[in-house]
């Protein structure tokens, strides 16, 4: 993943590759879901919600509470 002043970049997959890049000015929030081994091995899942409710979900992030941190610094 990738958090920049303008977008939210978020690449998964190795062989079927899926990106998706969303405004930083459109995200609402950032929900993270971790398990405990998720917690233990510093993975888990994030769905990125954007204006409209639009969601976005992946699954197998690693670090998803920096991914988190870095788009709230990016937005304020």
């Amino acid at each position: 993943f990738a958090v920049t002043n303008h977008r939210v970049i978020v690449k998964t997959g190795l062989l079927a590759r899926r990106t998706i890049e969303i405004n930083i000015a459109r995200v609402e929030s950032v929900q993270v879901d971790q398990d405990i081994f998720g917690r233990l091995l510093n993975y888990g899942a994030i769905t990125v919600i954007g204006t409209g409710g639009t969601k976005e979900p992946f699954t197998m992030i690693d670090n998803p509470q920096q991914f988190r941190r870095m788009v709230q610094q990016d937005q304020g």
